[in-house]
C-alpha cells in the first residue's frame, strides 16, 4: 500500500492532491491511502466538506519501509519524522528542486514550473486517459483558486487557468464564486490562537546562513490579523528560541489589494527585509504592494540578499 502525504502544515493544495492522487492511483490499481500531515486550516476543511470528502487520517511520522509517496513538496525538512527510513516512490511538485531526498532505486518525478501540484495530477490523468469525479475535480479546481488566488498570483500560468476551467465544469461549479467562498474560509480566524494564525501556512527555509520560519495568512480582511500585532510578535519572539531560529517573518497577505503587510520580531530581520527588497524598514509594519507569493516574490528576494 502507498502511503500519499504532502508536506507538513499542510494547505489545500497539498490536503487534496494527496486525496486526488491516491485516488489516481486507485484507478490505476496501486493500492493508495492519502493521509494529512498535520492540522487543517478553515479553507481546507470547507474544501472536504463542500466536495462531500472525508478528512483523512492524521500521520505522525513514518516507519521503517512503508512506502510512500509525495506531493506539492520535495524538501527533506518538510516531511514527517521517520522518512529517511521508509521508501519513497514517487514526487508530484511544483516548487524547486531542493535536494536532499535520496532512493535506492529509480523513482516516478513530475516537478513543473506550475502554481498548483493539482494542475500536474490533471495532467497526469489525460496521459492515463482517466477522468476525474465531480467530487475530485472539485478539489482538484479549489487547490487551484486557492494557490493563484483564483488567478491573481504570479505564480498563476495559462496550464493552471485552463485546467481549473475544465475542472470547474466537471465539479458543476463557477470559479469566482467558489474563490469567494474560500476566500471567505481562508480569511476567518474566529477561535483561533495567535499560534494557530502563525502557523496556518509556515515552512523553515535554510538560505544561506540562515535559518528562517516564513508564515503567510493570506485573507480579504488583513486587519483582523495585525489588530494581534503585540501578541504575535511575542509569539514569534518565543518560536524564533524554541526552534532555534535566527530569524522569522509573517506576512499578511491582502487577497483583494494584492499586497502584503510585514511584521518582524527583531531589527535582525528588519535589515534582512531591508537588503531583500530594497526598502527602510523602520516601522513596526511594513507594506509591501504586489507581493502576495512567498514561493515566487518572498524566499526568492530574502535567498538572493542573504546568499
Amino acid at each position: 500500500m502507498i502511503t500519499v502525504i504532502g508536506h507538513i502544515n499542510p494547505d489545500t493544495d497539498t490536503t487534496c492532491s494527496a486525496i486526488v492522487y491516491a485516488w489516481f492511483l486507485n484507478q490505476q490499481g496501486q493500492e493508495a491511502t492519502a493521509y494529512r500531515t498535520g492540522e487543517l486550516n478553515k479553507e481546507t476543511r470547507f474544501v472536504l466538506t463542500r466536495f462531500e470528502q472525508t478528512v483523512p487520517e492524521l500521520l505522525t511520522e513514518l516507519s521503517e519501509g512503508q512506502v510512500f509517496a509525495l506531493v506539492d513538496t520535495n524538501n527533506p525538512e518538510e516531511l514527517l519524522p521517520g522518512w529517511e527510513k521508509a521508501t519513497l516512490v514517487s514526487i508530484i511538485d511544483h516548487h524547486k528542486l531542493v535536494g536532499g531526498l535520496s532512493t535506492p532505486d529509480p523513482i516516478t518525478v513530475c516537478i513543473e514550473p506550475v502554481a498548483c501540484t493539482a494542475t500536474l495530477l490533471l495532467s497526469q490523468m489525460d496521459q492515463a486517459n482517466i477522468v476525474p469525479t465531480k467530487e475530485i475535480a472539485g478539489l482538484m479546481v479549489s487547490a487551484i483558486l486557492s494557490d493563484t488566488l483564483n488567478f491573481t498570483s504570479p505564480t498563476t500560468t495559462e496550464v493552471d487557468k485552463q485546467a481549473a476551467r475544465r475542472l470547474a465544469k466537471v465539479a458543476e461549479v463557477e470559479t469566482d464564486s467558489l474563490s469567494s467562498e474560500l476566500f471567505a474560509a481562508k480569511s476567518d480566524l474566529t477561535g483561533m490562537s495567535v499560534d494557530d494564525i502563525l502557523s496556518v501556512d509556515s515552512k523553515v527555509f535554510s538560505l544561506g546562513q540562515e535559518k528562517l520560519r516564513i508564515s503567510v495568512l493570506e485573507s480579504t480582511n488583513p486587519a483582523l490579523a495585525l489588530a494581534m500585532q503585540n501578541e504575535l510578535l511575542e509569539s514569534m519572539n518565543r518560536i524564533k528560541q524554541e526552534e532555534s531560529l535566527t530569524g522569522m517573518f509573517f506576512f499578511v497577505i491582502d487577497i483583494l489589494q494584492s499586497k502584503a503587510e510585514l511584521l518582524a520580531p527583531s531589527e535582525h530581520e528588519k535589515e534582512i527585509v531591508s537588503k531583500a527588497f530594497g526598502v527602510e524598514f523602520n516601522e513596526e509594519t511594513l507594506t509591501l504592494p504586489g507581493v502576495v507569493s512567498r514561493k515566487k516574490q518572498i524566499v526568492p528576494k530574502l535567498e538572493a540578499a542573504l546568499s
